[in-house]
């Protein structure tokens, strides 16, 4: 291994190979770190804001985890987009000394302060998990990083405002177009529910009655229940009559067929029933009067007399209840005909509302949806209207101070810079060293009295000794190294 004799002999003796490396490598360092331009960071905290207002939760925050990251994504895409940076850097202006002749900003340009824009949320925090984001921008001057961080986030307020009034106006021209089509089909079937019912006329109260659940009887329903009622009520009546008139005929024949008439069917007679009830009395006061006299007694030939009398009488007054139930039964008879027709009508009617309810109910449902979907799409409608004025008079990023500039360039500084460069020159130049110095380089190495001249002569014929102050080949030092004898302690 080399002792710090050799090790000095080749640092003096081939300085040049050291030396010259690093002076290159410092110089290069050096030139860079004259020629390096300075950079600043400006950094800008942010607050994003949600643009729904939410009834459930605070207005301007977000309701999920997933909103916020998305819109975040979206603030980071746009932040980063080629109008934005275009046209912050043409309201910038073009450094000073700049050395290209094309317009500003070019290509190039855009495509470097690209490169010095990142957006970042705070340390510590998982992106899309809290509402602030830094901004960060660099660029060869403090007051140039902190001009181009402020335009650039007014550019990114200005292309929210344009995407979100955007949005908001095409969701505009879609829900006026629902609108219009919306207005269309409830037109339609406004009309066809108003068909329906100018054909259903007067009865119209007592379909809606019939379409509504759980409501109470109509008045055509109270109508055939009144009609129900008179009818048979009328037919009663002409029962009674016919009865009693089979009755008055037979005792027309026989009064005594009178007698046995109860005195419900001779409601309708009151001096048929005073005659019968004198008859009664008249054939009591007979039998009375035959019970204690003769029938020869003035008396009794005086009572059957006042009996012959009302029978005569009672005969003469059936006749005329007979003609009297006569025109009462054709009466009750056109009474009853009358209340049939009118139930049938009733009954039709009835039934005419009936096959239409079904009709009805769907066309009736169907104008209350079409109607509560339009009432509906004109409240998103005004929302989007209020999005669209809000779009320009609003803002969706709340700036949180100002930029904070950095105290110091970006990087490493000159002094650092430079003296990396020496230092790796020099690193650079003794790896050149150690790699080409001969291995008998040192004076003590050639002076060595081990070896014996028969195998000097022997390993010289095989491999011979470099000659002092003469550089090897980065091959031959290899080798050298690798089968050399041990150097002497």
């Amino acid at each position: 291994m080399f002792n710090p004799a050799d090790i000095l002999f080749a640092l003096v003796h081939y300085r040049l190979r050291w030396i010259l490396p690093t002076i290159l490598v410092a110089a290069v360092a050096l030139a860079y770190a004259v020629m390096k331009p300075n950079a600043w960071e400006a950094t800008q905290s942010i607050v994003l804001r949600d643009e729904a207002v939410s009834s459930l939760g605070r207005p301007g925050q977000f309701s999920r985890v997933e909103d916020m990251k998305h819109a975040q994504e979206t603030v980071l895409q746009l932040t980063r987009s080629r109008e934005v940076i275009e046209a912050a850097l043409t309201e910038l202006g073009a450094p000073e000394g700049r050395w290209s002749t094309s317009s500003w900003p070019s290509k190039d340009d855009i495509a470097t302060a690209r490169k010095s824009i990142s957006v970042h949320s705070p340390s510590g925090t998982e992106f899309g998990t809290t509402e602030m984001l830094y901004i960060t921008v660099e660029a060869d001057t403090p007051e140039r990083a902190k001009k181009l961080n402020q335009l650039i986030c007014a550019q990114l307020d200005e292309q929210l405002g344009e995407m979100r009034n955007s949005r908001a106006q095409s969701l505009v021209d879609e829900l006026s177009y629902r609108e219009q089509q919306a207005n269309q089909a409830l037109t339609g079937v406004t009309d066809r529910l108003s068909a329906m019912e100018e054909e259903v006329g007067t009865d119209l109260a007592e379909l809606r009655i019939l379409n509504e659940v759980g409501s109470g009887n109509g008045n055509l329903r109270e109508q055939m229940v009144q009609i129900k009622n008179e009818l048979r009520t009328a037919l009663a009546n002409q029962q009674s009559s016919q009865r009693l008139l089979e009755i008055l005929e037979a005792a027309e024949q026989n009064t005594s067929e009178l007698i046995a008439t109860p005195n419900q069917l001779l409601e309708s007679q009151p001096a048929l029933r005073r005659l019968k009830e004198g008859l009664i009395d008249a054939q009591l006061r007979s039998a009375q009067l035959q019970g204690i006299r003769t029938d020869n007694h003035p008396g009794v030939i005086a009572a059957h007399h006042a009996e012959e009398e009302i029978r005569t009488h009672l005969h003469q007054e059936i006749a005329i209840a007979i003609r009297s139930l006569s025109a009462e039964r054709s009466v009750n008879a056109s009474r009853i005909a009358q209340l049939q027709t009118m139930l049938d009508d009733v009954s039709d009617r009835m039934t005419k509302l009936a096959s239409l309810r079904a009709g009805y109910n769907n066309l009736v449902a169907e104008v209350r949806e079409k109607n509560n979907k339009l009432t509906q799409i004109r409240t998103d409608l005004a929302d989007a209207r209020s999005s669209v004025e809000a779009a320009t008079t609003t803002t969706l990023v709340t700036k949180v101070s100002t930029p904070e500039v950095s105290d110091y360039p970006v990087g490493p500084s000159r002094k650092a810079i430079a003296g990396a460069g020496v230092v790796g020159g020099l690193a650079l130049g003794l790896g050149i060293l150690f790699l080409t110095v001969p291995v008998t380089a040192a004076p003590s190495s050639q002076s060595a009295p081990s070896a014996s001249p028969a195998s000097n002569a022997s390993g010289a014929g095989q491999h011979p000794a470099p000659v002092a102050g003469h550089g090897l080949s980065l091959k031959e030092a290899l080798f050298n190294l690798a089968h050399r004898n041990p150097s002497p302690n």
